[in-house]
């Protein structure tokens, strides 16, 4: 397992009553990110020790997940077959308005946030976007 821990959260109102887990498994993370549902629990954190994370956020079949290796340079999921409409999502919480063709579907998460979890790769049958332009990786 690449990562070390996983941040699930879980708003109740206007608090968080998440949690930090120590990553033993795939299937403990995949459990969390399935459990995502768009009201109180809209964000799951993959990290390991350093800047190297990746945040899955939403729910309900519209998932927006990003990768960073050093907090600074960011890869966005995406869909091109979308359009560029935008649509409400809550994520940490909060809600914000996304692209509609970076709001994912479960599977493409799931494919992108196991190569993450298990290997630090970015998963190469997806499509990620960084700020300049597509890029199929």
């Amino acid at each position: 397992m690449f990562i070390t821990k996983f941040l699930v959260e879980n708003w109740i109102e206007n608090q968080n009553k998440g949690c930090v887990k120590q990553a033993h498994s795939w299937q403990e993370i995949e459990s969390a990110i399935r459990e995502l549902d768009g009201h109180h629990k809209t964000l799951v954190t993959l990290e390991t020790d350093g800047e190297t994370h990746m945040a899955v956020s939403g729910g309900q079949e519209k998932y927006v997940v990003y990768v960073t290796f050093d907090n600074e340079s960011f890869y966005s999921l995406i869909d091109p077959s979308k359009s560029d409409i935008e649509v409400s999502l809550i994520a940490g919480g909060q809600e914000g308005i996304y692209p509609a063709k970076s709001c994912v579907d479960l599977n493409t998460t799931l494919k992108a946030a196991k190569a993450f979890a298990e290997f630090g790769t970015m998963e190469e049958s997806v499509i990620w976007e960084t700020d300049e332009a597509f890029e199929q990786v």
